[in-house]
């Protein structure tokens, strides 16, 4: 975890996002990791989803879950996650005795009647840090990676604010990390 509040949590690796997510206690706890890796979401927007929100094509974020309550934002389903969702409907279903209602959280906490706390989560992806041996991870280090991986990828800054829900590109910059490769990129492209 993150040691100073101020800091900004680490970016990891796809291969470095696959290890710690599998430290990670199984079920919803990686599920939930899962997510917010490849939608850019913050654990507050990712936990309190539920089955409703969730379609073969997409995940809904509903405004009221969104930081800032401002809009709604749709996102495309990746293939690798609805992999994972599919997976943890069936065990979900398992687990509760029943298939998940609409208005069910898809990551409940001790009981199906709210979901899981920051807390919780965060001290699960502490222990799997550790045992990674991680330094500077935080429930937003999936965010940070994400949104940097899009940006080194080439999507446009303005193509990821409309994913992150970011009101504006500098706000999004905040969290987008720059390689020594793609610095010499661009000085490399000075005319």
């Amino acid at each position: 975890m993150k040691n100073m509040r101020g800091g900004q949590a680490q970016i990891l690796s796809s291969a470095q996002l696959n290890q710690l997510i599998a430290e990670l206690p199984g079920g919803s706890h990686r599920t939930l990791a899962t997510v917010m890796r490849f939608t850019g979401a913050r654990v507050s927007e990712a936990r309190q989803l539920t089955w409703g929100c969730i379609t073969r094509n997409a995940i809904l974020y509903p405004k009221a879950i969104t930081k800032g309550k401002l809009a709604s934002r749709t996102i495309n389903m990746h293939p690798d996650l609805l992999v994972v969702l599919e997976r943890w409907r069936s065990d979900w279903n398992t687990i509760n005795g029943r298939k998940p209602q609409s208005d069910d959280w898809i990551f409940p906490g001790r009981s199906v009647s709210a979901p899981i706390t920051r807390q919780a989560f965060g001290l699960a992806l502490k222990g799997a840090s550790a045992h990674c041996r991680f330094e500077k991870v935080s429930s937003h280090t999936f965010r940070r990676s994400a949104l940097t991986a899009a940006k080194s990828a080439g999507v446009p800054l303005a193509d990821i604010r409309a994913i992150s829900g970011h009101k504006n590109l500098a706000s999004l910059s905040i969290y987008l990390h720059t390689s020594e490769e793609e610095k010499k990129a661009v000085v490399m492209s000075f005319a």
